[in-house]
């Protein structure tokens, strides 16, 4: 039995109130000023506590809010997918011929027609649905998981399972799951641009606010979509879903797709052939009225010659050739978050990488902690180990080395407080406790720390200024930075009786030393880099490690790095003369994370198709503004979601296979668009002459809808076809003149070939309407199967082996075809039994078409670049 139980509640600010409704356990708050409610009404409010949901109650929660919907969205998804097959407008086309065959009493053409648009609207409704719940499966193994309190005890759980009364705990790198209020906050600062624009972190802490205060200035809370840029925090969760602010416009922003080049050209020009068919088919129209052409039958047939035309099975084509790339490509450990990513990954021409993990091992590990003359100090270690041992924040490579130094343990110390890393500060704080003495001690950034220390300590105990021993610890840095290790300053101070720190505490500090940490380059990556190169990719490398480390990688992976530009050299150069840099530079260093987005931008205007990989916060606006944002499966939470490929093990050899990939299913579209157009340009012209001088129609309106049909069979199986290498070994974009002039040449060549059997079935023949119609529905086929395994390749066809669904589905149709006027149904679709001596004509003519197209394809791509 439901319950429904209101409670008012008053809140800080008067004039206001929050309504709560219960139904079981979901909620549903009528005027969302949580911010201006104290935490314990708000717990009371949400049946939550500090603690947190129990287990049970969350899974009722999520059954009650969530179950339901999901459920209902997977049919009525499918239900609009359904009805989106006629929002093309090829298919209104025909949806018109068969209100007008049924008005003009022609009901066996209405129920032909129909039945074919069924057939066809199911078949591209069904690749489409299977293709996208594919990819469904492959974003499910990169979604965002969060971390709550459930029983009083810390755990993982997807970020789409959180509800409402959660407490989650955030940390640096992760995406909110849902609008809440902050219970605790230490220095935390979160990237709110989706929500406000604001491209600078806000800073947040818990609290009480007026109940007016509008949502930028909403210190206390935090929003879906959101992610955090430094620092830590206890959430309640208020709202998840629709009901946040992001899901209050997120209808809005399903709207907004981003539409890479191959998409703009295929939408551009199948506006162009509809336009074109449209106009064709009204001229057609026309003369066959103005001949004494049936008003009837030279209605549908207009119909239907414009729907014969146009590749109406354009975007479902499209689509299956993206989804079955994406499963290729998670085969070899790439995953694709978006379709439209492929085709840009495989028009890829520069491509940029830190060097942590993509171009190294990856695998951080101390080799040194000395003090600033590069004598190994015990102290300079233990205060080292110290720090990273009781952080807090993400997790991170260097730490994680740092913590497995053997010989060193904690044994006597506690922690007191934390200031967590920031990337605008590049220091992490730790103050901790030992007997009766407290310690502050900070690494970073060597730079940084040196920005804090008033004073520096030797190794002998003697305490002297900074300045005195600024130029031996830059000298000691540049000797382990030119042998390609990373350093890392460390300092501390004592502050005893007063440990509570926070970002004013670092200064007056005391210069310790250095830990010094090495991260071996990649066995073969140099190799790697050469392979990309020869298919047309250039490498940049775009780290925050300083010149000399940057310059030492670079050097043994085969970049060029006597020109690198650095982070302070970039602030000195304008975006114009960056774009013309960008091409002439191998290697970035010393990048702050605008700046690399900066560079991406910079390469784009240069005229490149940008790939760039990054895994942790600062590489956020980097991959949103590339052509292809490129992650790992072990990034930060925002670095995951932003990027549109995610891959399964990081190593440039999987990026490689995942170019190569996206370049196949590229020309595998390509396959498509080209036979498909060439071929209905054809036969439209073909049909349109015939029609002119022939005393009946030389195809009727459902066998060019049935032949359109038969042909669209193999096409779908260009999916899995093989790709010649040498069409491999270049990026790959959308090229419109291309496309025409192919159209022009073929389907001219085409039609040729179209009246020489006019010609032969009139003249030679003697032929009846009936076998006129059945004869050149069999040549039509045959052509468009032949043309389809000839064009595939630019080789000669003997030399390029067709994928093996490609060739049954090719046989199949030719099969079908020779089959059908056979059949006693076909009588229906004005068919007739062929003389085998007409069949073996067409054949003939079909085999001396398919020769003179190979001929005419060396000729065709000999002169045009493809």
């Amino acid at each position: 039995m439901q319950h429904d139980l209101t409670i008012i509640i008053s809140p800080a600010d008067p004039g206001h109130h929050l309504s709560v409704v219960f139904y079981k356990s979901s909620i549903m708050t009528d005027r969302p000023l949580y911010w201006s409610l104290p935490h314990d009404k708000l717990f009371h409010a949400l049946g939550s506590s500090a603690s947190g949901l129990s287990e049970a109650e969350a899974i009722a929660r999520r059954k009650e809010n969530g179950r339901e919907i999901k459920v209902h969205s997977l049919w009525m998804g499918d239900l609009l997918l359904f009805a989106g097959q006629f929002r093309n407008p090829f298919m209104l086309i025909l949806i018109v011929a068969v209100v007008l065959a049924s008005v003009l009493g022609e009901y066996t053409n209405s129920i032909i027609i129909l039945s074919i648009i069924l057939v066809s609207s199911l078949l591209s409704f069904w690749q489409e649905r299977n293709a996208g719940r594919a990819l469904q499966k492959l974003r499910a193994l990169v979604q965002v998981y969060s971390t709550v309190v459930r029983d009083e005890a810390e755990r993982e759980i997807p970020a789409l399972e959180v509800v409402p009364g959660d407490i989650v705990m955030l940390n640096a790198g992760d995406i909110i799951p849902g609008d809440g209020l902050l219970v605790e906050a230490r220095d935390l600062h979160v990237n709110e641009a989706v929500l406000t624009g604001e491209s600078f972190p806000a800073a947040k802490d818990a609290g009480i606010l007026p109940g007016d205060t509008p949502l930028n200035k909403r210190r206390n809370s935090v929003f879906q979509g959101t992610s955090v840029v430094n620092g830590t925090a206890r959430v309640l969760i208020i709202h998840t879903g629709k009901k946040t602010e992001f899901g209050k416009i997120s209808a809005a922003l399903e709207k907004r797709t981003d539409e890479n080049a191959f998409g703009k050209g295929v939408r551009k020009f199948g506006y162009m052939v509809m336009r074109a068919t449209m106009l064709l088919s009204l001229l057609i129209l026309t003369l066959n009225i103005y001949f004494g052409k049936p008003v009837s039958e030279s209605v549908l047939f207009a119909l239907a010659l414009a729907v014969g035309m146009a590749p109406e099975l354009l975007p479902a084509i499209v689509t299956i050739m993206l989804s079955a790339g994406a499963r290729r490509m998670a085969k070899k450990k790439v995953i694709v978050k978006t379709l439209a990513s492929i085709q840009n990954l495989g028009a890829i021409n520069v491509f940029c990488s830190d060097k942590t993990g993509t171009l190294t091992e990856g695998v951080v590990t101390v080799q040194y902690t000395v003090d600033m003359n590069g004598n190994h100090w015990d102290k300079v270690k233990t205060f080292g180990y110290l720090n990273a041992r009781f952080e807090t924040g993400f997790t991170n490579p260097l730490d994680e080395a740092i913590r497995n130094v053997p010989g060193v343990r904690a044994d006597g110390y506690t922690k007191v407080d934390e200031v967590p890393y920031d990337f605008i500060r590049k220091r992490l704080s730790i103050a901790v406790a030992y007997e009766d003495q407290h310690v502050l001690i900070t690494k970073g950034a060597l730079k940084n720390i040196l920005e804090v220390c008033e004073f520096a300590a030797f190794s002998d105990g003697r305490i002297a200024a900074i300045d005195e021993a600024r130029n031996q610890i830059g000298a000691t840095h540049q000797q382990y930075s030119a042998q390609g290790f990373r350093t890392i300053g460390v300092c501390y101070k004592d502050i005893t009786g007063d440990p509570v720190i926070d970002k004013s505490d670092e200064r007056n500090m005391i210069f310790l030393g250095m830990v010094v940490l090495a991260d071996p380059i990649k066995p073969g990556v140099d190799e790697t880099i050469r392979e990309l190169r020869e298919s047309g990719i250039s490498l940049k490398l775009i780290t925050g490690d300083n010149a000399l480390v940057a310059a030492y990688v670079a050097g043994k992976i085969g970049l060029k790095s006597h020109n690198l530009i650095t982070g302070p050299d970039l602030r000195k150069i304008s975006d114009e003369a960056l774009a013309i840099r960008v091409n002439e530079t191998d290697v970035f260093a010393e990048a702050e994370p605008f700046q690399k987005e900066r560079i991406v931008r910079a390469m784009q205007k240069a005229g490149n198709v940008v790939g760039y990989i990054g895994d942790g916060i600062n590489d956020a606006s980097a991959l949103k503004s590339a052509d292809v944002g490129i992650s790992v499966d072990t990034a930060v939470d925002v670095a995951r979601e932003t990027a549109g490929i995610v891959l399964l093990e990081r190593d440039l050899r999987v990026l490689r296979e995942g170019i190569l990939e996206g370049r196949k299913t590229f020309i595998n579209t390509l396959k498509y668009i080209f036979i498909t157009l060439s071929a209905n340009f054809g036969n439209m012209f073909s049909v349109a002459g015939a029609s002119l001088f022939l005393p009946f129609l030389p195809l009727l309106p459902k066998q060019i809808l049935l032949l359109n049909l038969l042909t669209d069979l193999p096409a779908m199986a260009i999916a899995s076809d093989r790709v010649d290498s040498e069409q491999l070994s270049r990026p790959r974009t959308w090229d419109s003149k291309l496309i025409r002039k192919f159209m022009i040449v073929f389907g001219i060549e085409s039609s040729l070939f179209d009246f020489l059997t006019f010609g032969i079935l009139v003249w030679f023949f003697q032929a009846s309407p009936s076998l006129f119609q059945t004869g050149w529905f069999l040549e039509s086929a045959f052509t468009e199967v032949f043309i389809l395994l000839i064009v595939r390749t630019q080789r000669p066809f003997a030399k390029s082996r067709p994928g093996d669904y490609l060739m049954l589905a090719s046989l199949t149709v030719i099969v079908m075809t020779v089959v059908l006027p056979f059949l006693q149904p076909s009588r229906f679709l004005g068919f007739t039994p062929l003389p085998w001596r007409v069949i073996a004509g067409i054949f003939a003519i079909a085999c001396i078409y398919g020769l003179a197209a190979e001929f005419t394809k060396r000729v065709f791509f000999r002169r045009v670049k493809f």
